[in-house]
């Protein structure tokens, strides 16, 4: 039994104990196993190395690991979170957990305005929020005027809490009661 123990740790790096995982999480321990099973299959679809890289991660989501997706590259990029360039079954679930239905709210506030804020300034500047629109549309085979877009943005910079120089600011007290309002 402890040889099986040390090939899954051996073959999987930064595999952890499914109880522990669901300690930290909102994860029960049968979610986490469904979890590790979901996990080899992706960090095993080009390299069987026990991690998740960018190329992997595209092929899961869009069957086509040559398409670029800005929204995809970000969220790869959140779940990176040893900024190595791969993702462990650990980070894996712990990154997953923000979009569990009991997940913490503040979780998800934070995990969505950092997917905006693309420079990482703390603010989401109306540029980047541009950018992601475009991409999304792109994604989507939608295409909306230039002044359509532009409306968008100021409607939107409008309800948003905003600097001086019109990027959003985060807090999660604004957030959480814009949000509360909605």
């Amino acid at each position: 039994m402890g040889c099986s123990q040390s090939l899954v740790k051996k073959q999987f790096p930064g595999h952890e104990d499914p109880v522990a995982l669901a300690s930290q999480t909102a994860f029960s321990v049968s979610e986490v196993e469904a979890l590790f099973e979901l996990f080899k299959s992706i960090s095993s679809s080009l390299i069987d190395d026990g991690l998740i890289s960018k190329e992997e991660f595209q092929l899961a989501l869009f069957k086509n690991r040559k398409k670029e997706n800005l929204f995809a590259n970000r969220i790869f990029d959140l779940f990176d979170v040893k900024r190595k360039g791969l993702i462990d079954f650990g980070d894996f679930v712990r990154s997953l957990n923000v979009f569990h239905p009991n997940g913490s709210l503040e979780d998800k506030i934070s995990f969505s305005f950092t997917l905006y804020d693309m420079d990482g300034t703390g603010f989401i500047e109306r540029q980047e929020v541009k950018q992601m629109l475009i991409a999304l549309l792109c994604e989507s085979d939608m295409k909306l005027a230039d002044g359509t877009i532009e409306i968008i943005l100021d409607k939107l910079h409008r309800k948003l809490p905003c600097s001086s120089d019109g990027g959003v600011c985060f807090t999660s007290k604004k957030m959480l009661t814009l949000l509360s309002s909605l």
